[in-house]
């Protein structure tokens, strides 16, 4: 039922989606999601009714009829609650997860949702601005070492490419846009010097050369993957047991979720004990295989990474163009030209799964012995780099043309980047400004109509928390605490002892902290849907005791007697609490469910209900022991409410006697006056009056001692008597004994009836 409602609400169901529930598996099975719907009529001024069909075709947006736009449009609060929705909000929910979902419910979803994508693309602009300065300083530092100079501006880049200029008798410029006739100008000088021209290139192809090395070997860890690969392939029973424990580790988080958890999830067969212990011990009998396949795993990934890092070294150093370095290092490029051929091979092969690999022979490829002599000839490439520069520089003319060649290159080159990227730091500086300006006005706004509209709710969860843990004084004051800052997250405050505690995790039990969840629910709701008086409850109790459930009832009877409230419980004596607090409602048993029918169910009777039709049928047996286990419920709790005191017995089995004797002697200590007689005491008088209730008291667990229909109807006429004088129709309780500076008090919880009001008492003959 809460489930359709959920689906009806939200068209998902949240509990479902986490266990793997496919939209596509909500409809009736038989249905085949043809005209499988949810349809509720409602008692409304606006909506009449709110139907929503599934739709096959677009399984994510069911065909709506009736009033359900007004429907959603009143109902913004999701008015329904299950024991495990509380606890999962209360107790599982992370900290920014409470945050997304109480800004979702506050109204404020499009504002946390512009939030998140802000956040995001200031954190995208981040990085992107921490590379911007990175290639800034970069091209700063390079320009500070060409020039000698610490400062980098457009005066100071046009001053150094003048000298340079001024040296070779080339017209100085004014600004740097003018920058590329100096370097055309210079070049048409080097290349009249092919000793120059040669001695640029090679330095050129120097820094290429520093970028390519160093490359670490490929052989050593091709090796190492053989190995390991030879070891888990030796035979076949190695990936059938590797597969076997993929499905192993599938099938323990299967059958984790499953209700049946002695049936296995592969074949459907039932094991005969603890399968998934079984399973468990399987898989981890399995461990030292599956750690040897990480580690395979592991160097895998570890050498694609490496074969394409080698691939981009590569295709930097190829694009030399030089024919006098080409001719050179034929051999090496020759190399190169091997290697590129060859490593989109490897690297595919690197990709395929295990089980799929029949041979991994890597390690003799010529590619990989390519690589080797690449590295081991690292040392002497460098060196005939070297030596050829440092020949070609002898001349001194030679070398400081090449050299001025190059520095002017290098500064033209780097000015532009440092005056692109100063822009572009610039730029993204203000916008990255102003988007954290606008995050942080969008935050502090979010936060504060959270806050504000806790602020307006506060007092209701403070209310209805108090109701819940009256017998806990010391615990107090719920509250939610926004932590302000980047992050975004709501924490659960609690005054314990006088002192705040956040998170209020440190000193409440799992009962106490759903009577927080429960309390900011129901007055969200109430907050929230002002104008759609309904909610759903179901098994919200599960974790409370047998005290704090009676004052759920009493919480929703004082606080939401306007409300329309579908309660469902397991609880027998939780649902008899309920049907007392509220006797007007409608009351259903669930007895059975059927495939092709769904649930049947049937009106439940109350206690008093049930005794009267059974006095009507003339069943005085059944209808004597509902009375008896009616009345010992009920003196039950007047026992505890007088604070009365009972006789022990150390067996733990009472008669009605047993309560009834002290309670009436209870009553009559601590509602008599002087010269005034209680109307109570004639009406207790009056019950005791004869045999039969003595007799009952005594033998009405017996059903060897017959009572007739007259006589349990007798006792039945003659309590309710008396309960209609000591019950309070409009909070819903009975009265209770209280003494407050030294003043004895027997009331209600509204105070509307208090028995030592004038009016319950005569004047005594």
């Amino acid at each position: 039922m809460v489930d359709a409602w959920e689906w009806l609400h939200n068209f998902y169901i949240e509990n479902l989606s986490r266990e793997g529930v496919l939209l596509t598996d909500l409809p009736h099975k038989a249905s085949g999601g043809i005209n499988s719907y949810i349809s509720v009529d409602f008692q409304h001024t606006s909506i009449n009714n709110a139907t929503a069909t599934f739709n096959p075709r677009k399984i994510t947006t069911p065909t709506t009829t009736g009033e359900y736009n007004e429907f959603r449009a009143l109902s913004t609060y999701p008015n329904y609650l299950r024991y495990t929705d509380l606890n999962d909000f209360i107790c599982k929910k992370r900290k920014a997860a409470r945050y997304e979902y109480i800004a979702k419910y506050f109204g404020l979803e499009k504002f946390s949702l512009l939030q998140d994508t802000l956040q995001s693309s200031l954190n995208k602009q981040s990085i992107n601005l921490q590379k911007l300065k990175t290639d800034f300083e970069t091209s700063n530092n390079a320009i500070n070492m060409i020039t000698g100079l610490t400062t980098v501006d457009e005066t100071t880049a046009v001053k150094f490419i003048n000298t340079i200029a001024a040296k070779h008798k080339i017209t100085i410029i004014t600004s740097f846009n003018q920058a590329e006739k100096v370097k055309t100008a210079l070049q048409k000088i080097v290349q009249k010097n092919p000793v120059t021209k040669e001695l640029t290139e090679w330095k050129a192809f120097q820094l290429r050369q520093n970028q390519f090395y160093p490359i670490t070997t490929a052989k050593a860890n091709c090796g190492a993957l053989e190995e390991l690969f030879t070891d888990l392939k030796q035979n076949e029973e190695n990936i059938k047991q590797l597969i076997l424990s993929s499905l192993y580790e599938q099938s323990i988080e299967v059958i984790t979720k499953l209700e049946e958890k002695t049936m296995c999830p592969v074949c459907d067969e039932t094991f005969d004990g603890d399968l998934l212990q079984h399973i468990t011990d399987k898989h981890n009998s399995l461990a030292a295989l599956n750690k040897r396949k990480i580690e395979f795993e592991s160097k895998k990934t570890l050498l694609e990474k490496q074969f394409e890092g080698i691939s981009r070294k590569i295709a930097a150093i190829e694009a030399e163009s030089s024919s006098v370095i080409l001719s050179v290092f034929q051999t090496f490029f020759n190399d190169l030209s091997t290697i590129t051929s060859s490593l989109p091979t490897l690297i595919t092969t690197l990709k395929i799964p295990l089980k799929d690999l029949a041979t991994l022979l890597i390690s003799n490829e010529t590619a990989i012995a390519k690589i080797e002599t690449i590295i081991s000839d690292e040392v002497a490439s460098k060196k005939l780099v070297a030596d050829k520069i440092a020949v070609l520089s002898r001349d001194e003319t030679t070398k400081t043309l090449a050299q001025d060649y190059t520095n002017l290159s290098n500064i033209i080159d780097n000015f532009k980047s440092h005056s692109i990227n100063k822009a572009k730091v610039t730029y993204l500086e203000d916008i990255t400004d102003n988007l954290q300006t606008f995050f942080n006005s969008l935050t502090t706004y979010i936060q504060t109509e959270i806050q504000n509209t806790f602020t307006v709710i506060s007092a209701d969860v403070v209310d209805y928390f108090n109701v819940l843990e009256n017998s806990n004084p010391d615990i107090k004051n719920p509250a939610l605490k926004l932590i302000t800052g980047k992050d975004k997250a709501v924490e659960l405050e609690i005054e314990f002892a006088s002192e705040k505690i956040t998170p209020a995790f440190k000193f409440l039990s799992e009962s106490q902290v759903n009577s927080f969840g429960l309390a900011f629910f129901l007055a969200a709701v109430k907050r929230f849907n002002k104008d759609f008086k309904f909610f759903i409850l179901d098994d919200v109790v599960n974790s409370f005791d047998s005290f704090k459930r009676p004052r759920v009832a009493k919480l929703i009877a004082s606080k939401f007697s306007e409300f329309q409230v579908l309660m469902i419980t397991h609880d027998q004596i939780f649902f008899d609490t309920v049907q007392r607090k509220f006797p007007e409602w409608q009351r259903y048993k669930f007895t059975s469910w059927d495939y092709s029918t769904g649930p049947k169910f049937k009106p439940s009777k109350n206690y008093l209900e049930e005794i009267k039709a059974y006095l009507e049928e003339d069943n005085p047996i059944t209808a004597g022991q509902t009375l008896g286990k009616y009345l010992e419920w009920i003196f039950g709790i007047l026992c505890q409410n007088m604070e009365t005191p009972i006789p022990y017995r150390v067996e733990n089995v009472y008669t009605l006697s047993d309560y009834y004797n002290p309670l009436a002697k209870r009553f009559r200590d601590k509602i008599k006056l002087p010269n005034k007689q209680n109307n109570l005491f004639e009406l207790l008088d009056e019950f005791e009056t004869g045999t039969i209730f003595r007799n009952y008291c005594v033998h009405w667990k017996n059903e060897a001692t017959q009572f007739t229909s007259e006589e349990i109807e007798a006792i039945f006429k003659k309590w309710i008597e008396i309960e209609e004088v000591i019950f309070c129709t409009s909070c819903k309780s009975f009265v209770h004994y209280q003494n407050i500076s030294k003043t004895n008090y027997v009331r209600c919880e509204c105070g509307t009836v208090n028995l030592l009001d004038e009016k319950h008492f005569n004047n005594a003959k």
